[in-house]
């Protein structure tokens, strides 16, 4: 399935994106976590991880894993991941929502949580949907309040790096509280 945004195009993942997919993802940690992470990790062993994870995720996918990717040519500048019906009091579970940072407020970010949101709707339409955001990553708690999201509280949570940091848990009710307009 192909969706045009603009000259966006938000696409599925497919195995042959991993790499490109952990190179985002990196770099997007390396800006937006620096100080959250630790440097030894965002500049060491980060890219490495991303790319086990990337290659695993992509290469031998669950039966509940939707990735899907937009792209302004042939550049992937964003991504998300979702896990439909991953917890049972939470409901589907947003893993990962990353937009390269020159492409940020360009409307990209909102195309992929909507897309997302579509294939939810679908495959789970009654149950909640939720993810994790670091407290100290303003810009993206910022985003996620706009798009109507409540904050269920705070837990400090391990990093893949092997830190730790206050995390907040962004809910929605349902899927389509995700199709709506940003506030």
């Amino acid at each position: 399935m192909h969706t045009k945004i603009g000259h966006v195009a938000l696409r599925a993942a497919h195995t042959a994106d991993a790499e490109r997919i952990a190179s985002l993802h990196t770099e997007s940690w390396r800006r937006t976590y620096r100080g959250m992470m630790t440097d030894d990790f965002l500049d060491g062993g980060a890219l490495e991880n991303r790319r086990r994870v990337w290659h695993e995720r992509l290469g031998s996918p669950a039966a509940n894993q939707y990735v899907c990717v937009a792209e302004d040519d042939s550049t992937i500048i964003g991504f998300i991941c979702a896990f439909a019906g991953h917890d049972p009091a939470w409901g589907s579970y947003i893993d990962n929502l990353h937009v390269a940072y020159g492409t940020h407020r360009e409307g990209v970010g909102r195309a992929l949580i909507r897309d997302a949101a579509r294939w939810l709707c679908r495959v789970r339409p009654d149950q909640g949907v939720y993810l994790w955001v670091m407290e100290a990553n303003v810009s993206a708690r910022a985003f996620y309040d706009r798009l109507g999201a409540a904050n269920m509280g705070t837990i400090n949570l391990q990093d893949p790096g092997g830190g730790h940091a206050p995390n907040c848990r962004y809910v929605w009710t349902r899927p389509h509280a995700l199709l709506g307009e940003v506030r």
